[in-house]
């Protein structure tokens, strides 16, 4: 067996420094890409390998993966720098959103601070600063952060669920519940919500806290299991069947410890962190989109659709990047036209096809800017 294969690189921006390390792990048939910041790991990724790869190819694919990584790295930690004095408080708040996504939380909380500094008005930023306290551990900061942005709208189901996520870290079930319901209400087919209530079911079943909450566990562990199956694919009907035998055989630590294993949210952030890159390479380059990202993005988007019809905001997100690749057509379109012109420089259909393609391909633009905000 090949041994393992490991890339170490130090990335220095604005007064801090991260390292990057991509590993190549031939028993696991895996390369696992992490960040780290004053030794502490923040993000991490595990990449599996098709069966049967050569260990010289699974040791370039490792390359590949650690530079690209690099690069998105670098486009977000240059971007906080382009921006820095910016009094724009959505590119602010977009960017708090991008270093969340990418568990930089202190640093997300900095961004969203700025943007409501500079004039947002909204609750977006609030819900970053209490998912960025929470994940800190800070649960006083988060509730706090939760009360200011359900002042500004109280029917953002994102806050109710981390004001639940923040009662069951309390082991205050009956509020947690209530708290879920809530985000359920607004949106009703938001799975972690009918995820986090299942867990605190069983929670409320082990410190035996409100009898109320178990009066019905039986109908209501099958209710909520039920949705979480449907909105849930990373729940399979393997895993299902499990919980439901464990359940049955009252296990009710065993059913808690399975359902914290289950990624309920998986797909959703890799659509979000697909759009946030989207924005990120825009704040950055303006309308000079790589393609190769945009089809990779595209790749990764349809695929997530493919696996989840009836995922609404991915289905969205595959829009806006489609929108983006017609730009890309649509610079195509130029290039042939202009090459045209350099061919034949009395060519007049060649010339009006430039002016009439760079109309539409500056619309297209602010089409995409649109779809983005």
């Amino acid at each position: 067996m090949a041994d393992n294969f490991e890339l170490r690189e130090e990335i220095s921006r604005g007064g801090e420094n991260y390292f990057l390390q991509t590993t190549f792990l031939p028993h696991d048939n895996s390369i696992v890409a992490a960040f780290f910041k004053k030794g502490r790991c923040f993000d991490s990724v595990t990449y599996p390998l098709k069966e049967g790869k050569a260990p010289e190819e699974s040791v370039e694919t490792a390359k590949v993966i650690h530079n690209r990584n690099k690069a998105k790295f670098l486009l977000l930690l240059d971007v906080r720098e382009k921006i820095s004095s910016s009094d724009k408080a959505w590119a602010h708040l977009k960017l708090a959103k991008s270093l969340f996504l990418r568990s930089l939380y202190n640093e997300a909380i900095e961004e969203a601070e700025t943007a409501i500094n500079k004039g947002e008005k909204g609750a977006e930023p609030y819900k970053i600063i209490s998912g960025s306290w929470y994940e800190i551990g800070e649960y006083k900061k988060a509730f706090e952060a939760v009360i200011k942005g359900l002042k500004i709208r109280a029917d953002y189901p994102d806050l109710h669920n981390l004001a639940g996520k923040i009662y069951y870290m309390r082991n205050n079930c009956r509020l947690a519940a209530e708290s879920f319901n809530r985000a359920i209400e607004q949106n009703y087919y938001y799975g972690e919500a009918y995820l986090n209530i299942l867990r605190t079911f069983m929670l409320n079943s082990i410190i035996k806290q409100d009898y109320e909450l178990s009066r019905e566990l039986k109908g209501d562990f099958d209710e909520y299991l039920d949705k979480v199956s449907t909105l849930n694919p990373s729940l399979n009907r393997d895993k299902i069947e499990k919980v439901k035998k464990l359940f049955s055989e009252e296990k009710y630590e065993d059913v808690l410890n399975l359902l914290d294993r289950v990624e309920e949210t998986s797909d959703r952030i890799n659509v979000d962190k697909i759009i946030s890159e989207l924005y990120l390479m825009i704040l950055q380059s303006g309308d000079d989109l790589e393609e190769i990202e945009i089809d990779k993005y595209l790749e990764s988007m349809e695929k997530i659709v493919d696996q989840n019809p009836n995922f609404a905001d991915a289905h969205n997100s595959l829009g806006i990047l489609y929108a983006a690749k017609s730009k890309m057509f649509m610079d195509r379109a130029g290039n042939a036209f202009k090459k045209a012109v350099r061919i034949n420089k009395d060519y007049e259909k060649a010339r009006k096809n430039i002016r009439l393609t760079e109309n539409e391909r500056q619309g297209i633009f602010i089409l995409l800017r649109a779809l983005l905000d």
